[in-house]
């Protein structure tokens, strides 16, 4: 390498102002605070352009200081809240952003070269109070063309559908095309996105997307993991398949939906056997460019869609459809304040006794590069080619783990450019999904789709049992009520560790419909003072309290409280 040098593009006159964060800003912006360690997830982005030769460096800078001038969110920085109040965006109408331009060596390989710029690059993370998330070197050939735009991004700046629109930008300007916005059509840029937020008629879609959110949480269950306890630790297993990507094609095609609608449904059957439950309680991350006016948005606008399908069949292509229109419904309301699903999740499980554990996150970026070069193939023909496969056609490898705050158990679905394969990635906390289990889990998703994929409408229940996770074995002091598991051994304690308690059973019966309830005989501790006796409220609140530090204890539907002379119950 050599040659060497900086060149500064200037930026004037144009548009600054400040604003609220955007929903979809806060969320990667508050993802990015909580990256403490090094092993942490790193929401940056590193990306290249490829060129084809023909432009001169003066173009590509041109064209860089076009694309730069035309979307604010390269151009902005974020101010952190003063007092309680929450961070800010600020856009900057001038300033300056420098390009490294470094040549590459006579007989150097370019693919390396780009690592090592690339690794340069991003040496330092984003100060983003002060500076703007993109940091831009141009690699020249060894003749001193133009060979590829190194691109170093900030997540907060722009998600991975901006980054496809920023690269056609690019060319479209360097190949003197018009840009993808008539004249004199302004773009909608997230100064625009967050007075929409702001205003009423954004208030009350976060409301309708509120009561929503709340309607999935009251019937989720409260963990996907109750009653776990592995070791703790990290695991990063990845599987390529041959046979499961045809397999997902055909039940697609069968089904009329999306392969990212199938690998969810498998993996949300197979993570909810393993919990016995029937339903399972998950986020998704989705796209969130509804409307004509956030298509060409260079910005973050994925949300978290929560989901709780119904997995119980018959057929796996029942759960698909199932998993299908609850996907649908979420989108629809996908549109919301982050800032309040904290309170929303709490007000749910404080409602029905639950710590809700949503722990479980599920991201499928196969749509950023395509789904990899396979056509759709008919059952017959899926059966036929899955017979010939090699082992070649599929390969599970480990991976370095990396931390994601809050969650247990993250599944990825992607389409590699430069591959044949769809690649699924599965990282756990091993306390909860051990690391013999995260390789199992992959597995398993890959006999289910492809016994599914030979055998349309076969019941689940009567495909043979070849699974490799197995259901978490529990004692006989565990209940599964209100589609949560509760150990009854746990609350048993917990109510004894209670200060106004002296002595405390559990009585399971059943409702008309044949739902176990619990209800918690109490009997008091005595009031030495003689005075007033200890009341169903105050053994409930103190129960409640212990909540925030017992695992895997719920609450009673019904207490009974003993006293001497009489019984006071409530529901």
């Amino acid at each position: 390498m050599s040659d060497a040098q900086t060149f500064q593009l200037d930026f004037t006159g144009l548009r600054s102002a400040q604003a609220p964060l955007t929903w979809g800003q806060r969320v990667i912006y508050e993802a990015v605070l909580s990256r403490t360690e090094a092993h942490g997830y790193d929401y940056n982005i590193k990306y290249f352009v490829e060129l084809d030769g023909t432009s001169t460096t003066e173009d590509v800078l041109a064209a860089l200081r076009q694309v730069v001038a035309g979307y604010e969110s390269l151009r902005t920085v974020y101010l952190p809240g003063v007092d309680g109040a929450p961070p800010r965006q600020s856009v900057q109408g001038e300033g300056r952003l420098p390009v490294r331009i470094d040549r590459m060596a006579a007989g150097a390989d370019p693919e390396a070269e780009t690592v090592r710029l690339h690794t340069r690059m991003a040496e330092s993370g984003f100060d983003l109070s002060h500076e703007w998330g993109i940091r831009v070197t141009l690699l020249l050939a060894p003749g001193g063309a133009p060979f590829r735009v190194l691109l170093y991004l900030s997540h907060v700046a722009l998600d991975g559908w901006a980054l496809r629109i920023l690269e056609q930008d690019l060319r479209d300007r360097l190949a003197g095309r018009p840009a993808a916005d008539p004249a004199g059509a302004p773009r909608t840029q997230p100064l625009d996105l967050a007075e929409q937020e702001q205003s009423e008629r954004g208030r009350a879609m976060n409301r309708r997307s509120g009561a929503y959110v709340r309607k999935v949480l009251d019937g989720a269950p409260r963990s996907m993991f109750a009653g776990a306890s592995g070791d703790p630790g990290a695991a990063h297993g990845e599987l390529r398949s041959a046979p499961m990507d045809a397999a997902a094609r055909t039940i697609a095609l069968r089904c009329q939906v999306s392969t990212a609608t199938v690998h969810l449904a498998a993996f949300a059957t197979l993570l909810a056997r393993r919990n016995g439950t029937t339903r399972c309680a998950l986020k998704t991350i989705f796209a969130n460019r509804v409307g004509a006016d956030r298509q060409g948005m260079v910005a973050p606008l994925a949300s978290d869609v929560l989901l709780c399908p119904e997995v119980s069949g018959p057929a796996f292509d029942d759960v698909v459809r199932a998993t299908h229109k609850d996907t649908l419904r979420g989108y629809a309301r996908a549109q919301y304040d982050p800032a309040d699903l904290d309170g929303l999740i709490a007000a749910a499980g404080a409602a029905r006794g639950l710590r809700l554990d949503l722990s479980v996150l599920h991201n499928d970026t196969t749509l950023l590069f395509g789904d990899p070069a396979q056509r759709t193939r008919t059952p017959e023909e899926t059966e036929d080619t899955a017979e010939r496969e090699s082992a070649d056609d599929r390969s599970f490898s480990w991976a370095p783990p990396f931390a994601l705050p809050a969650l247990k158990l993250y599944y990825n679905v992607s389409a590699e450019p430069d591959g044949p394969r769809t690649v699924h990635r599965l990282v756990a906390d091993t306390a909860y999904l051990p690391r013999d289990d995260v390789r199992g889990l992959l597995l398993d998703m890959e006999t289910l789709l492809t016994e599914s994929a030979r055998s349309p409408g076969v019941p689940m229940a009567a495909s043979p049992d070849g699974y490799l996770v197995r259901p978490l074995a529990r004692g006989d002091d565990w209940l599964l009520t209100d589609s949560s598991w509760a150990d009854l051994g746990a609350m048993r304690r917990a109510l004894l560790g209670l200060e106004p308690v002296a002595g405390a059973e559990l009585l399971v019966d059943r409702d008309t419909g044949g739902v176990p309830r619990v209800t918690a005989r109490v009997v008091p501790q005595p009031r030495g003072d003689g005075g007033r006796p200890v009341t169903v409220g105050e053994v409930r609140r103190a129960y409640e309290a212990a909540l925030s530090v017992l695992p895997d204890v719920v609450l009673p539907h019904y207490y009974i409280v003993e006293r001497p002379q009489f019984r006071v119950a409530s529901h």
